[in-house]
């Protein structure tokens, strides 16, 4: 009879323990489960909560550009952006300048005298601060051309861009890490100790 209880004893401690590890892996699938919506709800505010994007175009103290010569300069807004400017400031120590900021498709149009629209122009200028509204929003790379027609010029200059945008590249990537949190979620809730309480039943009797 000694062998008979040991070995009763012995499927009830592996009863006990079969259950232990299924409310381990029920918790495990738990956490897994709060960590993948966390990803998810984080993507999803990412693709649908703006926020505001500044680009430094061109900075300097000291920038000087030789008579006759053409600046170009180039900003560019994502898709689905809003609220698209650019703000140029610009003090001229000596010389003067032509400004022109207008859509790089109107490039052309405009190298060539053409007609052409623009979003800003300004000629023969020593000092400017003004913000240039782009709208509609534009998907198309905007060009600011600097060009000295009556001379060299020396200047302390600031171009910048801002815009209000979706963090799209976060959303995806955030979707992307919530998958495998999401597969050992169900791999752990739908996990079954290798002695259920059927088999062990069986055996005791």
């Amino acid at each position: 009879m000694a062998p008979e209880k040991q070995k009763i004893k012995d499927l009830k401690c592996l009863l006990v323990l079969s259950r232990l590890m299924l409310m381990k892996g029920n918790w495990v699938s738990i956490i897994l489960t709060f960590v993948c919506i966390g990803f998810i709800v984080g993507s999803a505010l990412s693709f649908i909560v703006p926020y505001q994007k500044d680009g430094m175009i061109l900075t300097g103290s000291d920038f000087g550009i030789r008579g006759g010569l053409t600046a170009p300069f180039h900003a560019s807004f994502p898709l689905r952006s809003y609220n698209q400017s650019i703000d140029i400031f610009l003090d001229c120590r000596n010389g003067s300048l032509d400004i022109v900021v207008l859509k790089s498709t109107e490039w052309d149009a405009w190298y060539h005298g053409e007609n052409y629209s623009a979003y800003y122009e300004v000629r023969n200028v020593t000092s400017v601060m003004t913000t240039v509204e782009i709208n509609p929003p534009s998907i198309h790379s905007i060009d600011i051309i600097l060009q000295t027609n009556y001379g060299e010029a020396w200047m302390s200059v600031s171009i910048i861009n801002h815009c209000m945008e979706y963090d799209e590249s976060t959303g995806v990537n955030s979707l992307l890490v919530a998958i495998p949190f999401g597969l050992g979620s169900f791999y752990y809730a739908s996990k079954k100790p290798k002695n259920d309480d059927n088999s062990i039943g069986a055996d005791i009797s």
